[in-house]
């Protein structure tokens, strides 16, 4: 399993190994492929959306309100076809970017990006997260869902 520790700033691929990013307000996140281990029994708090389309080379943000006390995020980028290619980046409410995700992240093709990311320690940094979401390549237009748990 890949991982990487996210900190601000940086923006770049992150597909595989370990890499550090210290968000501006001082915390480093650990983000994560997720495994069956890790299971899926937070808070959806940012959907999951209703049905999103997205074209080649378009840019869709979307917003989640994170409060006090979460212990760590699950993101999870669904489309299904392997054909089409999206990636998703995500920044924290102090403008850090943790980096950018593809479908490889998990070492697999499947037309998903589902990852957890974690503080280094104490919590997760309240406010507004962006997780942008983009149209790599896109033959027409591809619908998706994404959907943010809080734990």
């Amino acid at each position: 399993m890949a991982v990487a520790v996210a900190s601000a700033g940086e923006a770049h691929a992150v597909n595989s190994g370990t890499e550090v990013n210290l968000a501006s307000d001082g915390k480093e996140y650990i983000v994560s492929p997720w495994t069956e281990s890790f299971l899926s029994n937070g808070n959806p708090i940012c959907a999951p959306m209703s049905t999103q389309y997205i074209s080649q080379g378009q840019t869709i943000n979307h917003y989640a309100s994170i409060g006090s006390g979460v212990n760590w995020l699950e993101a999870d980028l669904n489309w299904g076809d392997t054909s089409n290619s999206l990636s998703l980046t995500i920044y924290t409410p102090s403008g850090s970017n943790l980096g950018t995700f593809y479908d490889n992240y998990d070492g697999s093709i499947n037309g998903r990006i589902h990852i957890n990311i974690y503080p280094s320690q104490g919590y997760i940094e309240q406010g507004s997260w962006r997780f942008k979401v983009y149209g790599e390549s896109v033959s027409g237009t591809q619908r998706y869902t994404l959907t943010i748990y809080q734990h």
